[in-house]
């Protein structure tokens, strides 16, 4: 083949590879202008690009923020400070405007899709207004791991974790989230007996420290506000403790999960809201079971009593508490995990608390004492006993489960979940459209195609110059 047949030949291999695009490359933060504009007044937007939970921009009902880039914007990121509910979001496409209601999963840190690219974008706040702390956007390409594609509460579960607080999951039940839910796939719902709203910046660690074990879809967080306690009974008079057993009783009911953890029934370091937590739960467990338990009851209209009472009747296979001296299980905390790069349960159960800065001058994940992480016993059990005491699993008896092909679920149907605990409960001071979780990926297909036929082309134009190298050979003799 000759030399001009041959570099014509890499010419148009070297086009056709540049024509496709990059596999796997993620998409790029975009700077970006505000315009920020309510009551028909204009506003600085920076505070929304800071990054900086506690750098707010407040809403009234006519507010709005567009958001404006030199390339195209595909999908945004927003960072709320309170859940604002259903909100708008618009963008110009050719000559005609698009309307897109967001919001309606109840996520406070949320990921649009927009419908279709676009240099600009506007928010619109919804009629009570939002609190606003960051705004990013992002160009073609597969979402970063930094920006949280949430989904919404799991239809069934397999394990049900009921967390006192926001931190209490990683440092009481230590590497159970980045290895069940983040290596082996197993479908781990996370709920939270108390909630952060007076301290802002809590709701924040949760989910950061939530997506960063590997948590992907969103956790449940009560109406109960937080309050400390250093005993049962004096717990016991901090809520309102029928609807403290309801939530529990709805818990179950709703998630169905073979599988539940909960905390040490002396509260690990003594927590009275840690005790009630459990001691509700060790009742519970029969509740749930029990089609006629407070059925005929007269529950108030959006209360945890009446979700309860909605739900047929589900009894769970096991209960672990932490720190349970009975059927004792230590669970190995030390395997190097695939997920998250061969690091292990223990350091990754680290690295999510380590994103509640905010507590971090208290407490730490620990191996020793009421601070073991990954010290549990069998509460309860309808499976059997335990027996893998040198390599225990939460879900020995309950049945094998192939997770070799996991992949981290990017879609789930929403379920039907009381409205009441997916909205912001109102602040206390004296103390399915879901968006999808698609990311914009280059198409393998497309790239080995366009290998293919540029491929097709050297082999065609090595054929042809043999081609014609015959002839001529043929002429001569």
């Amino acid at each position: 083949m000759s030399k001009t047949i041959l570099l014509t030949a890499f010419i148009l291999l070297f086009a056709v590879l540049c024509a496709v695009p990059a596999f796997g490359t993620d998409a790029q933060n975009l700077p970006v202008a505000f315009d920020v504009v309510e009551d028909g007044q204009h506003w600085s937007g920076a505070k929304l690009a800071d990054d900086n939970w506690s750098s707010k921009l407040t809403l009234n009902g006519t507010g709005s923020v567009t958001v404006t880039a030199q390339d195209d914007i595909h999908f945004l990121y927003v960072v709320w400070d309170r859940i604002p509910g259903p909100w708008l979001l618009t963008q110009q496409s050719d000559s005609h405007m698009l309307g897109k209601l967001c919001g309606q999963d109840r996520f406070l840190h949320e990921y649009v899709a927009l419908d279709a690219p676009a240099k600009s974008v506007t928010i619109h706040a919804p009629k009570a207004g939002a609190i606003l702390c960051d705004v990013s956007a992002y160009g073609e390409g597969d979402v970063p791991s930094n920006v949280q594609v949430w989904q919404p509460f799991y239809e069934d579960a397999d394990m049900l974790l009921i967390s006192t607080h926001a931190d209490d999951e990683h440092l009481f039940f230590g590497g159970t989230m980045p290895t069940y839910a983040g290596e082996l796939g197993y479908k781990v719902q996370i709920a939270y007996l108390t909630h952060h709203w007076e301290q802002p910046v809590r709701p924040h660690e949760l989910l950061d420290g939530l997506w960063t074990v590997g948590m992907t879809h969103y956790p449940v967080i009560s109406t109960f506000t937080d309050y400390y306690s250093d005993n049962l009974e004096h717990a016991k008079t901090l809520w309102d403790l029928n609807e403290v057993e309801a939530y529990e009783v709805m818990l179950l009911r709703r998630f169905k999960p073979e599988v539940v953890i909960d905390h040490d029934v002396n509260g690990e370091y003594g927590h009275g809201a840690h005790r009630l937590n459990t001691w509700v739960l060790q009742q519970a467990i029969d509740w749930a079971a029990d089609p006629a338990w407070r059925a005929d009851e007269a529950a108030a209209p959006g209360s945890y009593l009446e979700a309860a009472q909605k739900l047929p009747a589900f009894r769970t296979s096991k209960v672990y508490l932490h720190l349970w001296p009975e059927n004792a299980v230590h669970m190995n905390w030390d395997k190097p995990l695939s997920r998250f790069g061969g690091k292990t349960a223990f350091e990754m159960a680290v690295a999510g608390f380590a994103c509640h800065a905010s507590q971090q001058q208290w407490f730490q994940v620990g191996r020793k004492g009421v601070f073991d992480c990954a010290a549990f016993g069998l509460y309860y059990t309808n499976v059997g006993a335990d027996t893998k005491m040198d390599d225990p699993d939460f879900f020995e008896n309950i049945g094998e489960a192939d997770f070799s092909d996991y992949e981290p679920p990017v879609s789930d149907e929403t379920p039907e979940t009381p409205q009441e605990q997916q909205e912001e409960p109102p602040a206390q001071t004296d103390a399915e459209p879901a968006p999808d979780a698609v990311s914009k990926q280059g198409n393998p297909v497309l790239l080995l195609g366009g290998i293919c036929a540029a491929a097709g082309i050297v082999i065609c134009l090595i054929a042809a110059s043999r081609a014609k190298k015959s002839r001529k050979y043929k002429g001569r003799h």
